[in-house]
């Protein structure tokens, strides 16, 4: 083929490239074109402009057995479980983890932002600060922790259920607790009376738990589960006594900033709330931190928990009716 030849099969075959190049690109263009405004607006919509789209921002902290984050029990929390188990039957929501003191995670809620957090004590009455999911599960109601020897004044001196308002005002006795921390019922007492210690950073229920053992503090306010815990880590029996006020059950519940983007994730746990409740993995978690050596009526956890979640559910369909 002589060189003439050669350069017109050359030209021919880049206008053939070049047709093809403007129709694939007039297709395109066309496409884009029949896009309605709505869906326009939707592709402009990037992850980068709303980085929470598809996404749900979990507050978490280093409180045992709530959150476990180091040590021999890592992610074996009843809320690192919980997590794990919603993201199990919600597959298409990816999570992100926000660690968070507790004052910073109340503060969050308080200023809206999106998070959540799957530790809340439910009380959609009071619902300001958060959007309730329904109750995930029950705890044993709060009691006092202490150490044997705090524990038979105590009972000698008060009894038992012992009254938290009175325990309270007797200054022999030095309350400590986590910062941050709540306690339902009890809360409106605790807000009358100042506590020797208030400890604030990680793992603030076992530090003051090893405060009361080693006799710097007397006694702390907290779910039972938490001195289980103690018990397994440390091998340090804790005295647990009943508070007069306060013997139902509390239920606790996933809470989400109290704004739209909360509201829809609250929306899509509800809908998988009966699968997540009887996950096998999450039931093993709340056994195995509600189950207690000294304690042998705690054997029974599994069923006062089911009752318990029975009970709340028709109160909640008693009120959706009236």
């Amino acid at each position: 083929m002589r060189l003439d030849q050669v350069l017109v099969f050359v030209r021919k075959l880049m206008m053939h490239v070049l047709v093809i190049y403007v129709v694939v690109l007039a297709i395109n263009v066309a496409a884009v074109a029949k896009l309605n405004p709505a869906n326009q607006a939707a592709l402009a919509h990037t992850e980068q402009d709303n980085p929470d789209a598809g996404r749900i921002n979990w507050a978490i902290n280093d409180a045992p057995p709530f959150h476990v984050l180091h040590g021999e029990y890592q992610r074996q929390g009843v809320c690192d479980v919980l997590i794990k188990v919603v993201h199990r039957y919600l597959p298409e929501l990816r999570p992100r983890y926000l660690e968070m003191p507790q004052t910073r995670i109340s503060q969050a809620m308080d200023n809206k932002e999106p998070v959540c957090f799957p530790c809340m004590i439910y009380q959609p009455e009071a619902a300001k600060r958060a959007i309730y999911s329904q109750p995930t599960h029950l705890y044993y109601p709060h009691q006092i922790i202490t150490n044997n020897t705090t524990a038979k004044t105590l009972r000698a001196l008060y009894g038992e259920p012992i009254s938290l308002d009175k325990l309270l005002d007797d200054p022999r006795f030095r309350l400590g607790y986590p910062a941050g921390r709540r306690y339902g019922v009890l809360q409106p007492l605790l807000n009358e009376h100042d506590p020797y210690l208030a400890r604030s950073g990680p793992d603030g229920a076992v530090a003051i738990l090893n405060m009361i053992s080693s006799g710097r503090l007397d006694y702390t306010i907290d779910y039972p589960m938490v001195a289980n815990y103690f018990q397994q880590l440390y091998n340090r029996n804790m005295e647990t006594l009943i508070i007069a006020e306060n013997q139902q059950p509390v239920a606790g519940a996933i809470g989400c900033a109290n704004n739209a983007w909360g509201k829809q994730q609250i929306a899509a746990i509800n809908q998988v709330m009966p699968d997540i409740r009887r996950d096998p993995e999450f039931l093993e978690v709340l056994k195995l931190w509600h189950s207690s050596n000294n304690n042998p009526a705690n054997d029974d956890y599994d069923y006062y928990n089911e009752q318990g979640l029975k009970a709340f559910d028709a109160m909640a369909g008693k009120k959706s009716e009236n």
